[in-house]
């Protein structure tokens, strides 16, 4: 019974953490920051920042061009998905183990 209650507040803080995390600004899942240099006749080499993407997040595109400024906000965005995946991770492995005790007791 006292795991069974370990698990509950365990739960509670993870989902705690979840929404302060959340809480402190944007989220972007599936998406990196890559800097890309211009091809063709251009008359620079200066490398641009572009913020990518697996899906079409951006206006139905998946990159963006970013100015230099915007780029520790958009890395802080994007830590702040990679540190919401791995607690949902944990928090749905907490729920597995909460159900499994339930059925226990339930059995008994």
């Amino acid at each position: 019974m006292k795991a069974y209650l370990e698990l509950l507040e365990n739960l509670k803080t993870l989902e705690a953490e979840r929404v302060k995390i959340s809480g402190e600004g944007d989220v972007l899942f599936d998406c990196w920051i890559a800097q890309s240099k211009p091809g063709g006749t251009a008359r620079t080499n200066t490398a641009h920042w572009q913020l990518r993407s697996r899906k079409a997040q951006f206006n139905g595109r998946k990159s963006k061009y970013l100015k230099a400024s915007e780029v520790g906000q958009y890395e802080a965005a994007i830590a702040r998905a990679e540190q919401l995946k791995k607690l949902n991770w944990q928090i749905e492995a907490v729920q597995k183990r909460i159900s499994k005790v339930e059925a226990v007791l339930a059995a008994v």
